[in-house]
């Protein structure tokens, strides 16, 4: 909110400093005065006192114009610009806020709670009739997420005062009475003189003889008067409106529209924003977030609130914070800002009784009599530790085929297996195994089911549920090495025991009828297209690219693009080096193509040969290596990153430049000396190459993980061979392959899908988009619009993203074709709760307690027995306005000085000319 006002004031007056300078100043204008008036008396001293009153006052008009254009008379325009007070809520939208708010049985869970709160309560409004509110979510990200927002609600915001300065203003276009006041005032002094020169030319023949200079004298001071004031009330109303010529002030000419008024009323700072209004509370502040990051989101709000109108911070919060800035940090700030927090505890202090089953670890793909392990992770909450039974469920998806349509969602019904397990009460996960046998082929679902204590707060997380998928065909391998390196030993070993794979291989350095451990041992690249499009998966240990032909490696293109195959390329010093130097052979580009890196014209950057250096590095994980279920080697992906910070680390690696930018990185060369540029080298990456997957690792050293544990080994290439053949393992249909990028996803993480397609005819479809349905563990059904993939060459491409909002199974199905020819792609995503949301389920009053008292601020527990009306009406006679005056004194005004120095001018002019007039016609010198 603004205002304007017009200041008048002397310059000059307000620099002089010290009475000396004013006692000066005034001893010389008395003195100016006093000599004008002395001498004036003893020149007219034979004149009549009229005369002489007229020619001292004449003088003295001179004079004061001068004196005034010494003080510098000057006008400004002043905005006063009150900002209005300022209210900010922060609501926490962690997945903790998702537990009972009490302990009372059906109790509504603290994320509802604060949505009544707010959705249901008049708290914004009562806020917005004093202040500027704004409500802002915050969880896992840095920076807190505005929902609603409404500027100058209330008395404060409605422009009035605005409007009034406005009005107070002189119309613009108007006439001024002033002015014509002061244009009759000269005319009248003009029609004076001339009347007293008519009077002096029909009197005697001096002007000056005593017998008429009383008449003539006394015509002359009312002249001399009128004329002075006439010129100062013109003057005066010529100074004050710049924007019109006298003419105009005077009705001569026509007045010219000002945009004077439009600027005032449009002041940018007053502009109102327009509001931002949310609709449904619950889905706005649902509780999805993996973290809580209180002190993140205070830091954030105080770096783009001004502090000095921001009444306070209202925090809707369980206090629980588990990620970015120290909560201590923030406050420290707050309390430096002058900003007070009141904090609104919501939960219990004491835990509530619940039980959730937490993740359900399922193989997405299993064969037939082969006994497979299913993981369950539980958790409780409590004052004691709780004694549950756990029940197995599996049978039919009943959903296996047909789109859905009312979401599909039955649980199976028939229980396998059960346990009894004893689970603590204080937040600490536990687990829980069993083994399944499956025997007949087909899409099966299984659940994990708990029977909770009477007291249990929230059965909707009592069952976590899968889906996955019995098939009898085995896992194709071929392994193609340069050289029997030990990483190829172990790795085809392993494979070679695997009941559920079959492997050929390919030692290209090998001797003729030389034994290996492989169901078929091959003396050359598959020739044709029949034989390469058998295998699922191909993993190559620094291969020798010159020893295959080019039409062998367009195959091998054909295989990865359209038949969804999966590539493992695995560096090496030996064979790497040679094809880069290849700058003239056409396969060099094809190859390249193939690796989700580009690569230095250097070759290798490696200490000494093979071995490499004499100092092993670890790996440096990327955020997205957390997500990548094939990086698990152990059951949880805590517990897998801790056994791979205790993996001594690699020496070697092939020398790469960067990262293709459609790839993922899932691990750096960690050794800082061999940054190039700010980027340490790529050691894990994958890329979707068409409808398959390729990935790259940086050398062959993984068997160093041996010496920690056979199983890491075992786990890590046994996941990672299924999971960049998974697409051809799950096809669906022969029309194309559904992928998406991570089946195994935590609340809030964006899902990458992509499909390949093709239509009747087997030719690349060719459509603006197609629409997957995406069926939620609570039975919804939400659409994912898939369009053609930017920069891709192939045809028939096309790429979507979803995200998961809780947790459980996430199947997506997207359907081709007519009701005759239809066919049905399907993918799942398993999505489970962050542990670290979950460990603490208690309300952290000591800390939002903390919070209030340094702040400042007061802190309210939401206990059952507080209502929302009480808290919102409590919260609003608490916190109190802080508008924020701050005045603008503005320049002064260059075309009030000109015409005010033009008026002094016409002033000085008038009075020193009709004093000459006076003074000839009297015959003074």
């Amino acid at each position: 909110m603004a205002s304007r006002q017009t200041i008048y004031e002397f310059a000059r007056a307000a620099s002089i400093e010290g009475w000396w300078w004013w006692a000066l100043l005034i001893a010389s204008l008395a003195l100016i005065v006093f000599g004008c008036v002395r001498f004036y008396r003893r020149d007219t001293a034979e004149l009549s006192r009229p005369i002489r009153i007229t020619l001292i006052f004449l003088r003295l008009a001179s004079v004061a114009a001068l004196v005034f254009f010494f003080f510098d008379f000057q006008r400004r325009t002043q905005r006063e610009i009150t900002r209005p007070s300022e209210v900010v809520v922060l609501v926490d939208t962690s997945q903790s806020m998702s537990l009972a708010e009490s302990d009372q049985i059906t109790g509504e869970s603290r994320a509802e709670r604060a949505a009544a709160l707010l959705g249901e309560t008049d708290l914004l409004e009562q806020f917005g009739k004093e202040h500027r509110v704004s409500v802002y979510a915050f969880g896992d990200t840095a920076e807190p997420v505005l929902l609603e927002s409404h500027t100058n609600v209330g008395p404060m915001g409605d422009g009035n005062q605005d409007a009034d300065s406005v009005e107070s203003a002189p119309a613009a276009g108007s006439l001024s009475l002033v002015a014509i006041a002061g244009l009759i005032l000269i005319g009248v002094a003009i029609a004076l003189s001339l009347s007293s020169l008519l009077i002096a030319g029909f009197g005697p023949a001096v002007i000056g003889d005593q017998s008429s200079s009383p008449r003539v004298g006394w015509l002359l001071v009312t002249t001399a008067v009128t004329l002075v004031l006439g010129i100062i009330v013109a003057g005066s109303a010529y100074c004050a409106d710049p924007e019109m010529s006298f003419a105009q002030l005077i009705g001569i000419e026509g007045a010219e529209s000002s945009g004077d008024e439009d600027d005032v009323r449009q002041d940018p700072d007053e502009a109102d924003q327009k509001p931002i209004r949310v609709i449904d509370w619950n889905e706005a502040i649902a509780a999805s977030a993996a973290q809580s990051r209180i002190g993140d989101a205070i830091s954030g709000v105080l770096a783009s609130h001004d502090p000095t109108t921001l009444a306070g911070v209202v925090l809707l919060s369980d206090g629980q914070n588990n990620g970015g800035e120290n909560v201590a940090a923030a406050m420290a700030t707050a309390r430096r800002s002058e900003v007070s927090v009141y904090p609104v505890g919501l939960g219990s202090s004491q835990p509530p009784v619940n039980v959730r089953v937490v993740d359900l670890d399922v193989p997405r793909r299993v064969y037939p009599n082969d006994k497979f392990a299913i993981s369950a992770v539980l958790q409780a909450t409590g004052s004691k530790e709780l004694e549950v039974t756990i029940e197995l469920l599996d049978g039919l998806d009943s959903t296996a085929s047909g789109t859905p349509q009312d979401g599909g969602n039955d649980l199976p019904v028939e229980v396998i297996d059960s346990q009894t397990i004893t689970i603590p009460g204080d937040g600490t996960l536990a687990g829980a195994k069993f083994e399944l046998e499956p025997e007949s082929v087909g899409r099966r679902r299984l659940a994990i089911r708990v029977i909770p204590p009477q007291q249990d707060q929230n059965d909707k997380d009592n069952v976590r549920d899968a889906r996955y998928e019995v098939v009898a065909r085995k896992l194709r391998v071929l392994t193609v090495a340069g050289g029997p390196t030990r990483e190829y030993r172990f790795v085809r070993n392993l494979l070679y025991r695997e009941n559920s794979i079959r492997l050929d291989t390919w030692l290209q350095s090998g001797q003729e009828g030389m034994s290996q451990d492989a169901d078929t041992l091959l003396n050359e690249f598959p020739s044709t297209a029949a034989e390469l499009f058998e295998y699922d998966a191909i993993v190559m240990f620094d291969p020798d690219w010159t020893a295959i032909p080019a039409e062998s490696l367009d195959m091998l293109d054909r295989w990865l693009a359209s038949q969804a195959g999966g590539l493992v390329i695995i560096g090496g010093p030996v064979y790497h080096p040679q094809w880069l130097r290849l700058r003239t052979d056409p396969r060099v580009a094809r190859i390249a193509g193939f690796f989700p890196v580009t690569f230095s014209s250097r070759g290798l950057l490696m200490g000494s040969g093979r071995e490499g250096g004499e100092t092993a590095w670890p790996l440096e994980f990327t955020p997205e290596a957390r997500r990548a279920e094939f990086l698990w080697v152990t059951d949880d992906p805590a517990s897998s990153f801790e056994a791979w910070e205790s993996f001594g680390g690699v020496y070697d690696y092939v020398g790469v430049k960067a990262a293709k930018p459609i790839s993922k990185v899932y691990a750096y060369f960690s050794d800082p000396t061999t940054q190039i540029g700010d980027t340490l080298p790529v050691y894990l990456a994958s890329q979707f190459y068409g409808a398959g997957r390729v990935y790259f690792q940086g050398s062959g050293e993984m068997w160093r993980m041996r010496r920690e544990s056979v199983a890491y080994f075992d786990s890590y290439y046994t996941k990672l061979i299924r999971w960049v053949s998974e697409g051809r393992l799950l096809r669906d249909s022969n029309r194309g392959v559904l992928l998406v990028d991570n089946p195994r996803a935590m609340v809030g993480d964006t899902i990458t899908v992509r499909a390949v397609l093709t239509d009747e005819q087997f030719e690349p479809l060719n459509v603006p988009e197609v629409m997957a349905k995406l069926l939620t563990p609570d039975g919804r059904i939400i659409d994912v619009r898939l369009t053609p993939l930017e920069g891709e060459s192939r045809p028939g491409t096309y790429s979507g993203r979803f995200v998961v909002r809780q947790a459980g199974n996430h199947e997506l199905r997207l359907t081709l074709g007519d009701a005759l020819g239809e066919q049905l792609f399907r993918q799942n995503v398993q999505v489970r709760l962050p542990t670290i949301e979950l460990e603490r389920p208690r309300r952290n009053d000591d800390e939002l307690a903390d919070l209030a008292k340094t702040t400042g601020g007061t802190y309210w527990k939401v206990d059952p027995d507080v209502t929302n009306t009480a808290l919102a009406a409590a919260m609003h006679n608490t916190i109190r306005p802080q508008p924020q005056l701050t005045v603008l004194p503005g320049t002064p005004d260059k075309l009030f000085a000109q015409r005010r120095n033009a008026v002094l001018l016409w002033l000085i002019a008038s009075a020193l000319t009709m004093e000459w007039v006076v003074r000839r016609l009297h015959r003074l010198a």
